[in-house]
C-alpha cells in the first residue's frame, strides 16, 4: 500500500513537470471604451512561458480572428518555420464581433474600414469605424498584453482580405508601433484604391526604423479584391517612395482562391519575415551573470548558443570566483542568449534553483530587457557515478 502510494506521488510530480511542455491559449474579454462593446480576444503563450522566466516575447498579431482557423494556423507554424529556437513568439488573435441588431448591426467590415473619401459611405463601409478599431487596438489590446506578458519590442501584424488592407494601414498611420506586417490578398480596390491614396501622402522621414511587408496576390483581377493596377501602384509607393527602410516582398501565390491562399501565404511570408531578421546586424549588450554556488570550492563552468559562451562547448568558459559561494561573468551577449552552468562537462551539470536544467536544457535569457542575471546552484549531477 506504501508502495503504491509513493508510485502515485512519483506519478503525479512527474505529469506535473510535463505539464506546460504545450503552448497555451486563453481567451480573454474586455469592455472596449473605444468601441463601447465588449470583445473577444485570444492569446497564445508559447511551451515553457512560465518555466523560462528571464525571456521575453515579441507579439505577432493575427487580425480576423473570429476564424480561428487564422490564429491556430499562426502559432502552430512558428516552431517548424523560426530557425531562431530560443525566441519563440506570443500569438495574439484579434477578433471583429457580430452585433446582429436589426436597426444598428455591427461587425468586421465596421472595424476594418474607414470612412470614404472618393466614393459614397455605403453598406459595404457599414460604420466605417477603422479610427476607432486602431485606437481600440492601440490603447487597450497592446497596452494589456505588454501589461501581463513578458513582451518585448518587436509588434508583428497578419491579416487577410480587409483585415490585410487594414495591417497596410496600421503601417501608414502609425508605423513606429510597429515593425512587420504580413497582408495576405489584401483589398485594395476600395475607395478607389485608398489604401495607396493614403501611402502617397507620407513622406519618408516618418519612418524611424526598417520595416519588413510581405503581401501575396493569388488571381483576382475582377476589380473586387486587387486589380493589377492597384497592386501595381502601391508596391511602387513602397518600393520606390522608401527605398532603404522597406523590405517589401510581393508573393504571387498560385493555384489558390482568396480564402485557400491563406495557408502558402502565412508559410512564405513567416518564412520571408524569419530571413529577414537574419539580415539585420546583431546587436551586442553587455550583460552580468551571477551564481551562487553549493560550496566553496566550487568551479563553474558557463557555456550557451554563441562564440563567447563557447558554442555550447562545455569547460571553455570559467566563470570568476568573487567570493566563498560566488560566482560573475561580464559578456558581451547578443539578445536572443541562452545558458547553462557545469563543473566543466555535461556529466556534471547544475541542479538549479527554480528551474530544471536536467529537464529544459538550458535558460534562455532576454538580454536587451535587463542587463544583470542571479541564480542558484543547489547541487550538482554526477552521470559518471550513475552509469
Amino acid at each position: 500500500m506504501k508502495n503504491t502510494f509513493i508510485i502515485l506521488i512519483l506519478v503525479f510530480k512527474l505529469s506535473y513537470l510535463f505539464a506546460q511542455d504545450y503552448g497555451e491559449i486563453k481567451t480573454v474579454k474586455i469592455h472596449s471604451k473605444e468601441l463601447n462593446q465588449d470583445r473577444e480576444f485570444f492569446i497564445y503563450t508559447p511551451r515553457f512561458y512560465k518555466e523560462y522566466k528571464h525571456q521575453n516575447y515579441n507579439v505577432i498579431y493575427v487580425f480576423d480572428s473570429q476564424t480561428k482557423e487564422y490564429f491556430d494556423l499562426v502559432h502552430s507554424l512558428l516552431p517548424f518555420l523560426s530557425k531562431e529556437i530560443d525566441n519563440p513568439y506570443i500569438v495574439v488573435g484579434i477578433t471583429s464581433t457580430w452585433i446582429d441588431d436589426p436597426e444598428n448591426p455591427y461587425g468586421r467590415n465596421d472595424d476594418l474600414l474607414p470612412k470614404p473619401k472618393n466614393v459614397p459611405q455605403n453598406n459595404f463601409y457599414g460604420h466605417a469605424n477603422r479610427e476607432n478599431f486602431i485606437k481600440f487596438f492601440e490603447k487597450e489590446i497592446i497596452p494589456f498584453v505588454d501589461n501581463n506578458y513578458r513582451t518585448k519590442s518587436k509588434r508583428i501584424l497578419v491579416g487577410h482580405s480587409l483585415s490585410a488592407s487594414f495591417v497596410i494601414s496600421t503601417f501608414i498611420l502609425n508605423p513606429n508601433l510597429y515593425n512587420s506586417y504580413i497582408a495576405i490578398s489584401p483589398n485594395l480596390v476600395y475607395d478607389k484604391q485608398g489604401v495607396s491614396n493614403e501611402l502617397e501622402k507620407k513622406e519618408v522621414e516618418y519612418l524611424k526604423s526598417s520595416k519588413f511587408i510581405y503581401s501575396s496576390y493569388v488571381n483576382e483581377d475582377n476589380g473586387w479584391i486587387s486589380s493589377k493596377s492597384a497592386r501595381k501602384r502601391l508596391n511602387y509607393l513602397l518600393k520606390e517612395k522608401f527605398p532603404n527602410k522597406i523590405d517589401a516582398i510581393t508573393d504571387s501565390i498560385p493555384n489558390k482562391n482568396h480564402f485557400t491562399t491563406f495557408v502558402p501565404s502565412i508559410i512564405k511570408g513567416l518564412t520571408s519575415y524569419f530571413d529577414f531578421l537574419e539580415k539585420l546586424p546583431k546587436k551586442t549588450y553587455k550583460t552580468t551573470i551571477e551564481v551562487k554556488v553549493p560550496n566553496e570550492k566550487d568551479e563553474v563552468y558557463i557555456s550557451g548558443n554563441q562564440e563567447v559562451l563557447g558554442n555550447w562547448k562545455e569547460g571553455i568558459v570559467k566563470m570568476n570566483k568573487v567570493s566563498k559561494f560566488k560566482r560573475v561573468i561580464t559578456l558581451d551577449l547578443q539578445q536572443e542568449s541562452s545558458v547553462r552552468f557545469t563543473r566543466g562537462s555535461s556529466e556534471k551539470e547544475a541542479i538549479m534553483k527554480d528551474y530544471n536544467l536536467q529537464y529544459l536544457g538550458y535558460i534562455p535569457i532576454s538580454v536587451s530587457e535587463q542587463n544583470n542575471f542571479s541564480f542558484e546552484i543547489i547541487n550538482w549531477t554526477d552521470k559518471m557515478k550513475k552509469n
